[in-house]
């Protein structure tokens, strides 16, 4: 009697069909698996990097022979009258872009965390000052406290009446005084005026006792402005902006944002300064961003409010003095010249 093909997956003989006994196809009753350069089966989970060797994977069931051709399935018919007709797939419409607020809108401090690294520097390095003090005795005197001797913080009212003023609450200034535009204001707070007596007469917006914030009766170093490098970084959802400031004092660094500003002042090292103040290029969630401050670095971590890729981190700003007449900025800038003169002049620790 003639042979006929068997049928089943993996088996592929020929065979007479009274010989068709319920143990004489070995084949695999699963379908065949291509994933990651492997080939295999669903039944048996053999699997193989080269083609001929899956072929070849002998059968993991038995059974009979299959002697029936399955049928192929139907090809779609093409219809000639569209054949030329061009499909357009329209994109998923995307949700509108959120308003962008004005760049002075409110600001608000960002929360802060501090290292365990730069907690154990911070120690290490008062450690270090106690121990030039208690061996420069001499000195110590030279810049004691005397009576009546006004609080060094800027913005601060208290005189020293005795050790009982080191534990009164002082009410300071803990950023750098800005002249801008003909407007005088504190980089912290930015309550902004024209007026210089009433620019040295605002009260401190920071309060602060019995730590780096309380008052400062002793000669302390001058704040210096400093620069420091600083790069960014973005992931879907958040922007990182890493400040590479060693040594930060979280008494006085903080920093504060809107839904497109970021105001970053930061006092590190021996009394230096850093400030960036800057117009975001995409919006921000200020509720969930923050700060963390480590012995090397700040990273300021932003929660992007709607799911976009920044091609930069910030917009270049337009100075408002482009559109003045070359008379008025040379009166500005004589203006500017002189206040920075009497500055210079006063003695912001007297206030």
């Amino acid at each position: 009697m003639a042979t006929v093909q068997c049928y089943n997956k993996g088996c592929g003989q020929k065979f007479k069909l009274e010989e068709n006994t319920d143990d004489a196809c070995e084949y695999h009753p699963g379908a065949p698996i291509f994933h990651d350069a492997y080939k295999g089966w669903s039944c048996c989970n053999k699997k193989s990097t080269d083609f001929t060797t899956f072929l070849n994977t002998k059968g993991c069931t038995k059974g009979r022979h299959n002697p029936d051709k399955p049928v192929e399935p139907q090809k779609p018919k093409i219809d000639q009258s569209t054949r030329d007709e061009v499909i357009t797939v329209e994109s998923s419409k995307q949700a509108p872009a959120l308003p962008r607020p004005e760049f002075d809108s409110p600001l608000k401090r960002l929360p802060l965390t501090v290292s365990q690294s730069l907690k154990q520097a911070l120690e290490k390095t008062e450690g270090q000052k106690d121990t030039e003090n208690k061996t420069d005795g001499d000195e110590k005197n030279i810049c004691g406290v005397k009576i009546g001797e006004n609080c060094q913080n800027n913005g601060c009212k208290i005189s020293y009446e005795g050790e009982h003023s080191n534990l009164d609450m002082c009410k300071y200034h803990p950023g750098i005084p800005i002249f801008h535009e003909g407007l005088k204001y504190w980089s912290c707070c930015r309550k902004k005026t024209t007026d210089f007596t009433e620019f040295l007469e605002q009260l401190g917006c920071s309060t602060g006792i019995l730590s780096r914030g309380s008052c400062q009766f002793l000669c302390q170093e001058t704040k210096k402005v400093a620069a420091c490098r600083y790069d960014w970084h973005q992931t879907a959802t958040h922007v990182y902006v890493a400040v590479y400031a060693k040594l930060s004092d979280p008494a006085v660094t903080f920093v504060e944002a809107n839904p497109i500003r970021l105001n970053a002042n930061i006092v590190f090292g021996e009394a230096n300064v850093f400030t960036l103040d800057i117009e975001l290029r995409g919006l921000i969630d200020i509720d969930q961003s923050s700060v963390s401050l480590a012995a090397s670095k700040v990273e300021i971590k932003l929660r992007k409010a709607e799911p976009s890729s920044w091609r930069t981190l910030n917009i270049e700003r337009e100075q408002m003095s482009e559109n003045k007449t070359d008379d008025e900025k040379a009166d500005e800038k004589a203006e500017e010249e002189g206040l920075e003169e009497m500055v210079d002049a006063v003695d912001l620790s007297d206030l």
